[in-house]
């Protein structure tokens, strides 16, 4: 009978469930780590719950981001099951644990169950770094006919034409990622000289498939969530992504800034200058807004006139400071109506993760809020939760 050792991190209702079925499978269970195989229990997998103890882990969960997976199984081999997943799950990666057979060490399994491109980015790169001996790294992705920065440092962040990342390949300074298909490049800052490149690209034949069918899927999602007047996402994409950004913020005990913004008098506008150039300004305003922001912050058309700025790592001061450089510059941006000079103006609500909310509705709430009174308080100006 196989022994393993059982650790509760937090509480959990399936777990009565899961001992029983262990101990259908012939599983010995004991409390406290051991010299052998760890289960332990968590909301999510976190390196400063591995204790001393322990050859390898099984981490059962409520959930995880691929920078989790990919943080403990650097520090133990193992595997990573959602607490969702069928129990049989439990058994079959006992099974791979035990057996060794993690495939290329393990981690790269766990990206089998994950969804999104950005979620298998951030741990390939980060792979790529340790292996290199890189002092750090970046991951540019191929839109049509431009390559944009994704996740890294050490690199400016502007966009690569596809003549520019072509150039950087072939001198060495950076590598293809899934070349058949370009989905994009990859660069290292200051890989050890003596490493080969195999060493540190070689894994990433073996999941090539997974990023190729996440960047088509992220194409496709990009023309559904995609607004049809503005440069904005859509509202749908917002109740999509938002949740997400707070799990992953949550995780890693990082903030999120959320601005709410509307368009000042746009019933107005429309009765004197028509609906058509009240598109125009809402457009207007969409396109000075994206201008603005940096590349991982997010803009979202909620409605109408209504417009969401969000900010991964973002405090109240800095969305402040934005919502004021939006303000002024949307003030002095030129739109014109036949000879008459068309006035635009913005009124801002800002709330932030986990000051002012508990979550992504709250979040939102919370911002209304603030951009209600901040209509109220005259329009034009920019309104911080309380």
């Amino acid at each position: 009978m196989s022994k393993i050792y059982w650790i509760d991190i937090h509480s959990c209702e399936g777990a009565p469930r899961l001992r029983e079925a262990m101990a259908g499978w012939g599983f010995e269970l004991e409390c406290g780590p051991g010299d052998g195989t760890l289960l332990i229990v968590a909301d999510h997998p976190d390196p400063r719950w591995i204790p001393p103890e322990g050859i390898e882990i099984l981490w059962w969960v409520k959930d995880a981001t691929p920078e989790a997976v990919s943080e403990v199984l650097a520090c133990r081999p193992g595997w990573v099951v959602r607490q969702s997943q069928p129990l049989e799950q439990v058994r079959a990666s006992l099974t791979h644990i035990q057996t060794r057979d993690l495939g290329s060490e393990g981690w790269l399994r766990q990206m089998l169950h994950l969804a999104s491109l950005d979620e298998l980015l951030r741990p390939i790169l980060k792979r790529a770094v340790q292996l290199s001996g890189a002092k750090g790294g970046a991951i540019w992705i191929r839109q049509d006919d431009t390559c944009y920065q994704r996740f890294g440092d050490g690199f400016p962040e502007h966009p690569l034409t596809l003549p520019e990342a072509a150039a950087l390949v072939q001198s060495g300074k950076a590598w293809l990622l899934c070349p058949n298909e370009q989905v994009g490049v990859l660069r290292l800052l200051d890989p050890l000289p003596s490493t080969n490149p195999d060493q540190f690209l070689g894994f990433l034949r073996e999941v090539e498939d997974l990023i190729i069918n996440a960047w088509n899927l992220e194409h496709s999602q990009a023309l559904s969530f995609a607004d049809d007047l503005t440069v904005a996402n859509n509202r749908r994409c917002l109740e999509v992504e938002l949740p997400q950004t707070i799990r992953e913020a949550s995780i890693r005990g990082a903030s999120v800034a959320l601005l709410f913004l509307d368009v000042d008098n746009l019933k107005a506008l429309n009765s004197r200058y028509g609906h058509p150039t009240g598109s125009k300004v809402i457009a207007k305003v969409a396109l000075e807004a994206k201008r603005m922001i940096r590349l991982q912050d997010r803009l979202y058309r909620y409605g109408g006139d209504e417009f969401c700025i969000v900010i991964p790592g973002g405090s109240a001061f800095g969305a402040r400071k934005l919502g004021e450089r939006l303000i002024e510059t949307v003030g002095q941006a030129s739109l014109l109506v036949g000879s008459s000079r068309v006035p635009m103006s913005l009124s801002i609500g800002i709330a932030t993760y986990p000051q002012d909310a508990d979550g992504a509705e709250h979040l939102l709430e919370k911002a209304d809020r603030a951009l209600f009174k901040a209509k109220a308080d005259g329009k034009g100006r920019v309104v911080v939760a309380e």
